[in-house]
């Protein structure tokens, strides 16, 4: 029983020890034989040059160039050898049959049945045959895995050399001073000048090294900017928008800013005055969309000029508002008095053109205008509104035919008194004056024939005809013969006619509100004419008179700049009876 014991004992070691034995190696392999040692190295060339990589902004303007070392380095390559870990485990087929060659052995020194009971001699020999045994079948193992490494190099012989080029930022290599150019479309800004090291870097300020004002709306060209230093140069080239920004400059004396890319009376925000500023976001037919405060609003193209500024000049903006007031507010607009009974065979046409299209500004307050005179009409002289006929805001002759047939159509077979009051942008051509009409046509005005509209007039039976033109020329060389031709075309044929014009051809139709001034919200001429209708006066003359005194003092008051109004026909036409 104790062999049997023993040897079931000795299996069972055995067994368990097949699982749990195990044992490692270590070992060194060649990965590279070509491996570069960075210790052992030495610089065998060096090249330098001036490069500009950084980014150009409004908000930072600035251009650097930096000097930039090429540098070449020769490097020992040597083998290089990684450590590894490899695991191994007893092969279960040699531990099997080691284990049975020392069971027999020892089944053949201890046991009972044999019947030649081996000596003692001869028992030690079979159990150290059978430890022997044992001991040689776990020594037969087998790799487990993959080798794993253990992060150990060695770099052994040297093989050869290997070269390699490494740029970096360098310092100024000797004691001269940097040079700077700039030119923009040929023309040099700024002439080579020497410049100073900042940090060891070349750093230009474009925004305040370049005068801003020299650039259009839309620059096609770029600003080079030219570096040197020692025997290095250095060109870039910066778009005008990456270092200035657009904005606005109102160039007329009042202009609307407005919540829609509209000439609507009713999307107004407020008024601009001559010389205000504002960011441009951008532009979209003829507006421009800009920032009032924080809110994108638009403005008419025509009534500015566009600049190029650095980007702190929005901190600084000068925004000259003019309130938007509701008509009733200015002094000739309220208490209008009444200056004759209403009578049936008075009759009004007004022709009015303000919101302007294309080349042509929107002139701010012509609807004001022939509002204004509306008024008058109909509480001042009595005119029914019935017999008040408009063509506003027309662009061709067909369109004011249609409104003239309308009128003709209801003032025929009675004598009447007719006012005609006209506004808008003209134009005289070869002696002929036209009114220009709102929409251009491909590009070009649309052009109204005001003699063929006199022509028609003329062809009225009127007993009194007074015509009120509030034109502001185009034509800065015209004479006053044109006028005095449009105005023949009537006057010879009625002595109860009176056609008055605003200015002379040759003359601007101002308005009569300024940034820093007066805020009467008319022109000069219908202002002053509805203020002498105010002040009663009701005979041409008197009106001319009156005219004459204020309107050209005004005008240069305001402007420094001439306006004289005109009058044609019967100077002592009364407008009532």
């Amino acid at each position: 029983m104790g062999l049997k014991y023993s040897i079931q004992f000795i299996s069972a070691f055995l067994l368990a020890g097949l699982f749990l034995v195990s044992c490692s190696t270590t070992s060194w392999e060649v990965v590279d034989d070509k491996a570069m040692d960075i210790n052992e190295y030495q610089k065998v060339d060096a090249r330098f040059y001036l490069q500009s990589a950084n980014a150009i902004t409004p908000e930072q303007p600035v251009i650097r160039f930096d000097i930039k070392s090429i540098n070449t380095y020769e490097y020992t390559q040597r083998v290089l050898t990684e450590r590894y870990i490899q695991r191994y485990r007893p092969r279960l087929g040699y531990v099997l049959l080691g284990t049975a060659g020392a069971g027999l052995s020892f089944y053949a020194a201890y046991s009972d049945q044999l019947l030649n009971r081996p000596t003692n001699p001869q028992k030690y020999a079979l159990t150290g045959a059978g430890a022997i045994l044992t001991t040689l079948s776990f020594m037969n193992m087998k790799p487990v895995g993959e080798p794993t490494k253990t992060g150990e190099r060695r770099l052994l012989r040297e093989t050869g050399t290997a070269q390699e080029m490494d740029t970096t930022t360098a310092r100024p290599y000797n004691l001269e001073n940097p040079f700077i150019r700039i030119s923009y479309k040929g023309d040099t800004l700024i002439p080579k000048a020497e410049w100073q090291f900042i940090d060891g870097q070349i750093s230009v300020n474009l925004a305040e090294e370049i005068d801003a004002g020299i650039f259009k709306e839309n620059p096609e060209d770029q600003i080079v900017v030219e570096a040197f230093y020692d025997s290095l140069s250095s060109s870039r080239k910066v778009a005008v928008s990456s270092i200035f920004e657009r904005f606005v400059v109102v160039e007329n004396q009042i202009t609307a800013l407005r919540n829609q890319p509209e000439n609507e009376a009713d999307n107004i925000l407020t008024e601009l005055g001559e010389g205000s500023q504002l960011k441009l976001v951008s532009k979209e037919g003829s507006w421009y969309k800009v920032l009032y405060g924080i809110s994108e609003t638009w403005i008419a193209a025509n009534d500015v000029r566009v600049i190029w500024r650095p980007s702190e000049f929005s901190s600084d903006l000068s925004v000259i508002a003019i309130p938007n007031v509701p008509f009733g507010t200015v002094d000739v607009e309220r208490n209008i008095p009444v200056l004759g009974r209403s009578r049936l065979n008075q009759a009004a046409f007004i022709l009015s053109n303000n919101s302007y299209k294309g080349e042509y500004s929107e002139r701010i307050y012509g609807e004001r205008d022939a509002k204004l005179i509306e008024e008058y009409l109909v509480q001042g002289f009595g005119v029914r509104p019935a017999n008040i006929f408009k063509a506003m805001n027309i662009s061709s002759d067909q369109i004011l035919e249609r409104a003239y047939t309308r009128m003709a159509g209801a003032v025929q077979n009675e004598e009447r008194t007719l006012f005609v009051y006209i506004n808008g942008y003209a134009e005289i051509r070869s002696q002929q004056v036209y009114l220009i009409g709102t929409d251009p046509k491909e590009g070009a005005p649309n052009i109204i024939d005001l003699h063929k509209f006199f022509r028609a007039l003329n062809n009225l039976d009127m007993e009194k005809l007074v015509i009120l033109a509030d034109l502001d020329f185009n034509n800065s060389g015209a004479n006053v013969t044109a006028l005095q031709d449009l105005a023949r075309i009537v006057t010879d044929q009625n002595p109860n006619v009176s056609v008055i014009f605003s200015s002379r051809p040759d003359q601007q139709s101002g308005i009569y509100s300024s940034s820093n001034g007066s805020q009467n919200r008319h022109s000069l001429f219908t202002y002053f004419l509805a203020d002498a209708w105010k002040q009663k006066k009701l005979n041409m003359s008197e009106i001319l008179n009156y005219l004459e005194r204020n309107v050209p003092f005004t005008s240069r008051s305001l402007y420094d700049r001439p306006q004289d109004p005109l009058l044609f026909g019967n100077r002592d036409l009364e407008l009532t009876d």
